[in-house]
This record gives structure tokens, C-alpha cells and sequence, in this order.
């Protein structure tokens, strides 16, 4: 499965496949190390990823392609818009 990560304003990258769908997220801890964390709907389909802990963002997205044999890229930040004045 193909995936796409993009950063967000703390400190979290989030991961989802190519509908937009959340996988797990990437966070940086106090260490600046990184870890895979995800919800319990996210679980069966990443139950053999490592969580971590990664020394960078690319080594996380690495384990995370191992995981669900497909490719995982960086995308754009999505800026939310406020639709209401």
C-alpha cells in the first residue's frame, strides 16, 4: 500500500494511504527521536510495524514501507482554512 506523510505544526507527521485515509502518525519526542504511534483502528493493518525509536522521520517511513510493501513519500503540509469569519 502506498503512503504519504505530511507534517503538521506539532511535531507530528501524519501518514495516509492515497484516499486519504489515516495509517499511524510520526511524532518527535523531547530527544528528537521519532515514533510510530497509532490508534486502536489503525492497528491490524500495521501490527508488525517497529514503533521506534527512529532517528529521523525518513528512518520511521522506511519501517512503515517494509510493513505495508509499498511506498511512503512526503507530501505538502495541509493548511487548514477557516471557512467561517
Amino acid at each position: 500500500m502506498d503512503t504519504t506523510v505530511r507534517p503538521n505544526l506539532s511535531n507530528r507527521w501524519g501518514v495516509t494511504d492515497l484516499l486519504e485515509r489515516s495509517i499511524c502518525s510520526i511524532v518527535r519526542d523531547p530527544n528528537d527521536q521519532f515514533w510510530i504511534v497509532m490508534t486502536a483502528d489503525e492497528l491490524p493493518q500495521m501490527n508488525d510495524v517497529r514503533r521506534g525509536p527512529f532517528k529521523t522521520v525518513e528512518g520511521a517511513m522506511t519501517d512503515i514501507e517494509k510493513n505495508l510493501n509499498g511506498s511512503c513519500r512526503h507530501g505538502t503540509a495541509i493548511r487548514l482554512i477557516d471557512a467561517f469569519p
